[in-house]
């Protein structure tokens, strides 16, 4: 048998023993003011990278109910959320072999006259599972959440309704007794997850309160400990332990090594031994994960360089031997990198009032100017105007495309009965994923892509305020001033 054969056989085995440990997990449920709509379940493939998946969907039929099921494999539990439209729900705790009855509180999630901005809006989807016991996930998360938020709020001297407040650093004696308290009231729990959950959220809290030394935590929480990749609670407590150790807190860690092994040599292996001079990172996984976390933060640091940063993630993950990692290593360089300069946007599909279409394939051959707005917004109808008279001098090399993002596609007809302009207009048409791809959460949001459609400025500036100055870098010709005409007229 062939080395290829092998691995086949190797691959089908586990993917066929895998099996043979997941559950099935159903998810009825009820979504009134939903009706006819989608639901949408969402996970974190990884609490460094945190890069959406989405994982399940299920049509709402018309009297607002909806099944949603998934495998799960034994002792898994996953951290996820619902999307109804562009609207999220607070995280549900989905373990193996379930079956939950979820209710949602009514919500008009059609209402025609509503203003909505993700990126400031507070709007919840409440829900309220029905047959949840006192064992279940979500009910042990949610009642030690609540012991922790009380705990916290009575240490601050505040209460509900007040504002958030400065507070002096605990008293150690009360951090110890509130752990002792806690330990006492869920140690007995049978649920893996959930022990590891309190224990790590109260590991965070001493090392947030500097109640114990971070080499007791360390020594306690950490050392020949196994990687929770998939526990939130144990992930918070791992970033906050680690940030910003290889540059800022080791003294152990020669500084000159990482700016070398980062920025001149972009050498990963030099870069890993280097980190093995700290004691807390002698565990090569440990090590490795420690990296990841730091480069993310490094991305955003004049410090490194950025494209050395993407190119040793890269390495790592077609070098490491810890597959998980490698993901995480993936993911990072993807969440980095996929709105900058030379980067493809995700595909998409808008449609006109005429029903015509348009795609990312479609923009090849000119470079293009995409105006992302709202029908209701004063800001974006003035930023249009503008655009409408760049688009007179700069056709022949910018192609302008406006995409509306109101929910309701009608709207964007009525906007251009009442309003002509020279260049097309699109809706986005309801087709949410793409919205969340793109990550338009404020209007108006402008990009200009290259004639092969990759991104020259994801975020450029609006049209009144300096985007000709871009256009004449990329296109090629005189700046034409904005200063002859005013926004708005």
């Amino acid at each position: 048998m062939g080395t290829k054969q092998i691995r086949l056989t190797i691959a089908f085995v586990l993917l066929f023993s895998s099996a043979l440990f997941a559950a099935k997990t159903t998810i009825k449920g009820y979504a009134p003011g939903a009706e006819n709509l989608e639901i949408r379940l969402y996970k974190w493939d990884d609490y460094i990278s945190f890069r959406e998946v989405l994982i399940a969907r299920a049509p709402i039929d018309s009297t607002g109910h909806f099944s949603i099921a998934l495998n799960v494999f034994d002792k898994q539990v996953i951290m996820s959320f619902f999307r109804i439209m562009d609207f999220i729900s607070p995280e549900i705790y989905i373990p193996a072999g379930k079956t939950y009855n979820i209710e949602f509180e009514k919500f008009d999630y059609k209402d025609p006259s509503r203003i909505y901005v993700p990126l400031l809006s507070s709007v919840s989807l409440k829900y309220t599972l029905k047959n949840n016991d006192s064992t279940d996930i979500n009910s042990l998360i949610g009642k030690y959440n609540y012991d922790l938020s009380n705990f916290l709020m009575k240490l601050s001297g505040m209460h509900e309704g007040m504002q958030a407040k400065s507070i002096m650093r605990p008293p150690k004696t009360k951090i110890d007794s509130f752990a002792m308290e806690m330990n006492a009231k869920y140690i007995k729990i049978n649920n893996d997850f959930f022990h590891s959950y309190f224990t790590y959220s109260l590991a965070n809290l001493q090392l947030t309160t500097y109640s114990r030394s971070k080499k007791s935590l360390f020594d306690n929480f950490l050392y020949k400990k196994p990687i929770l990749y998939d526990n939130v609670s144990y992930m918070d407590f791992f970033s906050n332990y680690f940030t910003d150790f290889i540059y800022g807190v080791s003294k152990k860690i020669p500084p000159y090594d990482i700016i070398v092994n980062v920025n001149h040599k972009t050498n990963l292996t030099g870069l890993i031994d280097s980190l093995g001079k700290d004691t807390l990172l002698r565990n090569e996984q440990i090590r490795e994960a420690v990296l990841l976390l730091n480069i993310r933060d490094w991305y955003t640091s004049a410090t490194f360089e950025q494209d050395s940063l993407i190119k040793i993630l890269h390495i790592y993950t077609k070098t490491t031997k810890f597959d998980l990692q490698g993901r995480i290593a993936e993911n990072l360089a993807f969440m980095l990198t996929r709105y900058k300069a030379g980067a493809k946007l995700p595909e998409f599909e808008f449609k006109s009032i005429d029903d015509e279409k348009i795609s990312r394939d479609s923009l090849y051959g000119k470079y293009t100017f995409m105006f992302f707005f709202t029908t209701w917004s004063h800001a974006c109808l003035s930023e249009l105007q503008v655009v409408e008279k760049l688009q007179n001098d700069w056709s022949d090399s910018i192609r302008f495309v406006a995409v509306s993002m109101d929910r309701e596609p009608l709207k964007l007809y009525y906007f251009l009965q009442e309003n002509a302009f020279s260049f097309p207009f699109y809706s986005f048409n309801g087709y949410y994923e793409i919205a969340e791809q793109l990550s338009i959460k404020t209007y108006p949001h402008c990009m200009l892509l290259a004639k092969d459609g990759s991104i020259i400025d994801y975020c450029t500036p609006i049209p009144s305020e300096g985007v000709v100055e871009l256009f004449d870098k990329i296109a090629g010709k005189k700046v034409v001033t904005t200063q002859s005409f005013k926004v708005g007229q």
